[in-house]
């Protein structure tokens, strides 16, 4: 089944790349043939992640193998697709700069337009890689995915969710909370030796408060760090805001404040 799910993803984002990079490079430079490879990836992504994600929600293989998929996805829109897309805007601006003072507006025209279509191309398609939420947090909704990821914290560190009240929330903002949430996590188990630590989520009217705290040692600097700018980006890109309360010997508490949309 594995097998198959696999080639299921693999087959249609491996064709799209492949016209992508046929109409971007071949010697006609048939930039409708790669604008049309750029779609059916973008088909690809919207048609096989939701089936894959229908799966039995308590299958942690599967689970597992969506994840994958999704890193795979990803890699691929970084490494092949970017390339192609900068490909295709050279080959248009190339076409454009000899059009120059030919007298063939109409001719210019199209390019400009062919050029305008490649950058929503590249707005279209981060926005259907962000849209994508996590497959635990698909399968099992936000609290539970976040128990069953505490759940494999190796010890000595035993993490605690705690939530208060929840509304339904946005798919983007629980794909913020989950991102941030295991970032967090791990930053615990790899730098604050921690015993406990606590995740608290909580909303209010207009905003949702997502704290982390640790008994940890502290760090010296509430700014440094890979993981906590990771989290504040995440938290800036939601619309959020992040603080960090810590000391030497003292524990690090995280808070993160996410808006949440006003009921109509």
């Amino acid at each position: 089944m594995r097998s198959r799910t696999r080639a299921v993803v693999a087959v249609p984002i491996w064709l799209a790349l492949q016209l992508a990079a046929v109409g971007c490079f071949s010697a006609q430079a048939d930039v409708a043939l790669a604008l049309y490879g750029i779609g059916a990836l973008c088909a690809a992504i919207t048609a096989v992640v939701p089936a894959l994600l229908r799966r039995s929600p308590s299958d942690a293989r599967v689970r597992q193998a969506v994840d994958v998929e999704r890193t795979r996805i990803r890699q691929d829109l970084h490494d092949g697709l970017g390339p192609l897309l900068s490909g295709i805007a050279l080959c248009a601006q190339a076409l454009s700069d000899r059009l120059e003072g030919r007298g063939l507006d109409v001719e210019r025209t199209l390019v400009h337009r062919i050029g305008a279509e490649v950058s929503n191309a590249v707005v279209e398609v981060r926005r259907l890689v962000d849209a994508l939420p996590p497959a635990a947090v698909a399968s099992l909704g936000l609290v539970e995915a976040l128990r069953d990821h505490a759940r494999f914290v190796p010890p000595p560190t035993a993490v605690e969710i705690v939530t208060c009240a929840l509304p339904a929330l946005p798919s983007a903002v629980e794909s913020a909370v989950y991102r941030i949430v295991t970032e967090a996590m791990t930053n615990v188990v790899r730098h604050a030796d921690a015993r406990h630590a606590r995740v608290t989520l909580a909303a209010g009217p207009r905003s949702l408060l997502v704290t982390i705290a640790d008994d940890g040692r502290g760090i010296a600097c509430a700014t440094a760090g890979v993981g906590l700018t990771s989290i504040r980006h995440r938290a800036e890109a939601a619309g959020g805001t992040l603080s960090v309360r810590t000391g030497r010997g003292s524990g690090t508490e995280v808070r993160v404040h996410l808006p949440l949309p006003q009921a109509a």
